[in-house]
């Protein structure tokens, strides 16, 4: 197994455990200061619940296919991935609120996509050509 590709997925686990721990520190400074604006909250929780509609996918599929079929393209696919899921999140705290865009919230979101469809043709092309 890739170093490079467990390195990555460590990443996005503890991307997701940051931003979860992100919507406790919100809510709880909300809680208390009736001052912090609910778009605050709403972000933190829109932007966590969009991490964890793909993390889970992209670790489980990154970690399967770099043990049976190891190559350079999961390699950078697991790279992009991370990438990608970074600056999705960075656009969502950028904007005021989350009605709002912001070119790194686009980027991501589209290179997140590319890449779960590239992960799931690589899944494809691995069982067509002989793989469990």
């Amino acid at each position: 197994m890739n170093s490079t590709v467990v390195l990555c997925v460590a990443l996005l686990v503890i991307f997701y455990g940051a931003l979860s721990l992100n919507v406790s520190r919100v809510r709880r400074k909300r809680r208390g200061d009736s001052t912090v604006p609910e778009a605050a909250l709403t972000k933190a929780v829109r932007a966590h619940g969009n991490a964890a509609e793909y993390i889970p996918l992209f670790a489980g599929g990154l970690l399967y296919l770099d043990s049976v079929a190891p190559s350079p393209f999961v390699v950078g696919l697991a790279v992009t991935v991370v990438v990608c899921r970074f600056m999705h999140a960075a656009g969502m705290f950028l904007i005021p609120t989350v009605n709002q865009r912001h070119p790194l919230r686009f980027i991501g979101a589209l290179g997140t996509y590319f890449c779960l469809f590239a992960l799931g043709g690589a899944l494809v092309v691995y069982w067509y050509q002989g793989g469990a």
